[in-house]
């Protein structure tokens, strides 16, 4: 035996499902765990300068959906925990746009994720968000803490912190935070940098041994076997690794982690038989364009400094977005402007101290273009430009041009 259902019947099915889940949505209280069920505030990373003292933190994916008892991560959104010392004697300001110039407002989060619950529920909501919030004002010999809903970033959160005390001229305090998120293992992450290269196998060098030493380093990369030729290195930071890491991140370059599969190991680039040791990636506001660099350690010091050799590819996608899916994004041609991208990005950014040019030894003109192993076609002037990068900002007045001069018989 069963029963006939006509078409009207089968239209009112979706139309129930829905009432039953608005109606199991409208009794939904809201619950939450509160904060110091976790480690947010141990492991923050505390800073002090002049009368302030800042901590910082940020909850991991799985933290902050139970301290705010929604998948706040989902909406893009990532709440940054912070607790400021006010020991000064003065009322001081906490400007919010110094940690994201585009945050969400306590309410604007509630508010998209009210339909999870009751009417109820959503008010109960928005009273804990606005109570969770950092605080604008600090009274003096006050502490006060809370968070500021920012957008969601990979890898290290890398923020400032503006504090004016309100009724003093001219004093301003500026916290730079790079704060590691749990549950993100960038790729830098998995390497043993001092591993890589045997003490005798290292040189130290002044700076006309550097220069003397890129010019006799590898033009190009090479596919996995060392067959195939890649682009051009064309870029080079001196820096230790940390540097390097504050500078690409204040300059807005975000971590990457990719698998390392053998899909990965045969189309990624190589240099000293490895591929990349870090990978960095700046979007262009579309999924499928971005710029991409990728960065060795070298087996070369200066004045005690790391040297990292690198290469910048800027995908500039396909046309149709089936295509990318079937052919990968495409990439520009000109390897060269990814190169001067990539110098004034570091410059206006104010990691930049020192600037020189060398050469790759690798000149392609336009007109006759090469093809890498992976296919892509490029071009180059064969220039190879050397920064030294700054952890701490440095004023673009202050950046140098070593004025490095290019043997005439490698022009």
């Amino acid at each position: 035996m069963y029963i006939m259902l006509n078409y009207s019947t089968y239209r009112l099915v979706p139309a129930l499902l829905v009432l039953i889940m608005l109606a199991a949505c409208s009794v939904t209280p809201y619950k939450y765990q509160p904060l110091e069920d976790f480690r947010v505030e141990q492991r923050a990373i505390t800073q002090e300068q002049g009368t302030f003292r800042v901590r910082a933190s940020v909850p991991s994916r799985e933290e902050a959906e139970k301290i705010f008892g929604i998948p706040i991560y989902k909406r893009g959104i990532q709440p940054v925990w912070l607790e400021v010392t006010n020991n000064g004697p003065d009322r001081a300001r906490f400007v919010l746009s110094s940690v994201d110039d585009d945050y969400f407002s306590p309410f604007e989060v509630a508010y998209m994720h009210k339909k999870y619950f009751s009417r109820q529920g959503w008010m109960d909501m928005e009273k804990y968000f606005y109570n969770s919030a950092m605080p604008r004002m600090i009274a003096a010999g006050e502490t006060v803490s809370g968070f500021v809903f920012t957008h969601e970033t990979n890898g290290t959160k890398t923020f400032n912190v503006d504090l004016f005390h309100a009724t003093r001229e001219a004093s301003y305090e500026e916290f730079t935070f790079f704060v590691q998120v749990p549950g993100f293992a960038p790729d830098h992450a998995t390497v043993k940098f001092e591993e890589l290269y045997e003490i005798h196998e290292i040189q130290d060098l002044d700076s006309d041994g550097l220069r003397n030493a890129l010019l006799e380093s590898p033009c190009c990369t090479t596919n996995r076997d060392g067959t195939g030729q890649g682009q051009p290195v064309n870029v080079v930071l001196v820096a230790n690794g940390l540097e390097v890491l504050q500078s690409l991140l204040r300059a807005g370059w975000l971590e990457t982690s990719y698998e390392k599969d053998d899909n990965y190991l045969n189309k990624v680039n190589y240099l000293y038989g490895r591929p990349p040791d870090a990978v960095f990636r700046k979007s262009r506001g579309k999924s499928s364009e971005r710029n991409e660099l990728s960065l060795w350690m070298a087996p070369l010091r200066a004045d005690g400094m790391e040297i990292w050799m690198g290469q910048i590819k800027h995908a500039i996608g396909q046309r149709f977005k089936i295509n990318e899916i079937f052919f990968g994004s495409a990439q520009d041609p000109d390897v060269d402007d990814g190169r001067n991208f990539l110098l004034q990005n570091l410059w206006y950014s104010q990691s930049l101290s020192a600037l020189a040019y060398s050469l790759t030894g690798k000149v392609v003109p336009m007109e006759k273009p090469e093809v890498d192993f992976n296919n892509n076609p490029f071009f180059s002037d064969g220039i190879r430009i050397v920064m030294w990068l700054s952890g701490d900002p440095v004023s673009l007045q202050e950046a140098r041009n070593l004025q490095w001069s290019i043997p005439a018989g490698r022009r």
